[in-house]
């Protein structure tokens, strides 16, 4: 299946402008984080057959929280399946109880229409799982999660996904007893993907099913497939694969169908 497949990514920053042949040719489905609720709504006009784009309020962008409108949020969240970039960052210049009043009224609009939540914890982990736990949000993935051990297992209890990138090294997330089951690929393009040799661009994973392969001890094949199931398993638990283009649906379907 890894090879009838193309690689996920589940977290990547590009241009609105980015036209979507371009996209498609990068050969992988890839999720797109915005940054402020302007560009969302830029975003949100495009129809892409392989690229989903989020509904995004960075909180290390003073304009997006300044301007975040809890109405227009909810307005934009009906439309897509993906909500990113959201949370909270404690070396912001955003005060951090603005950021929590941000994020928690994110997370309460999620928990009453799931979605799939990208969210940032730097230098915040903790109070990141107070609001994840407070609002009772589902479908939250962990975007290079940096807790520590006692915080890993505190999100695993939560049902947090965590998504890897190629500057992050899987094993303490294996040592830390995260389940391969809930992991899930990123590039964080173009901050997460500057290290290495591998390719520079959005959707390029295979760096990420290579790592988390030798510290699961798999094949690398084996990887891609369960970072599909695991993909279609959250899709159907949040009920979100109307918001979905047609063309990821059906690799959706046939990663499904593979564990029959």
């Amino acid at each position: 299946m890894s090879r009838e497949l193309p690689p996920l990514d589940l977290h990547a920053h590009i241009d609105v402008g980015v036209g979507a042949r371009d996209l498609e040719s990068l050969g992988a489905v890839v999720f797109v984080a915005t940054r402020t609720l302007e560009k969302s709504a830029a975003a949100l006009t495009r129809s892409d057959a392989v690229t989903i784009w989020g509904v995004g309020c960075h909180p290390g962008v003073p304009a997006a929280q300044d301007r975040f409108d809890v109405e227009l949020f909810r307005y934009q969240l009906a439309q897509t399946a993906f909500i990113s970039e959201v949370g909270l960052d404690g070396g912001s210049k955003v005060p951090m109880d603005r950021q929590v009043e941000v994020f928690t009224e994110i997370l309460g609009l999620v928990a009453q229409a799931p979605r799939i939540v990208s969210v940032h914890s730097a230098r915040a982990t903790t109070r990141t799982l107070d609001v994840i736990e407070q609002t009772g949000a589902r479908g939250v993935i962990l975007h290079w999660w940096l807790g520590s051990d006692r915080e890993t297992k505190r999100a695993i209890d939560l049902g947090c996904f965590f998504s890897v990138n190629p500057s992050m090294d899987p094993r303490r997330l294996a040592t830390a007893g995260v389940p391969l089951e809930r992991l899930l690929p990123e590039t964080d393009h173009p901050s997460g993907n500057r290290r290495g040799a591998s390719m520079k661009q959005p959707g390029w994973t295979s760096d990420v099913e290579a790592s988390v392969a030798r510290a699961y001890g798999l094949p690398e094949q084996a990887v891609r497939r369960q970072f599909w199931k695991t993909l279609a398993a959250l899709v159907d638990a949040l009920d979100v694969e109307w918001l979905l283009p047609p063309v990821v649906c059906a690799m959706l379907d046939a990663a499904r169908r593979s564990g029959e």
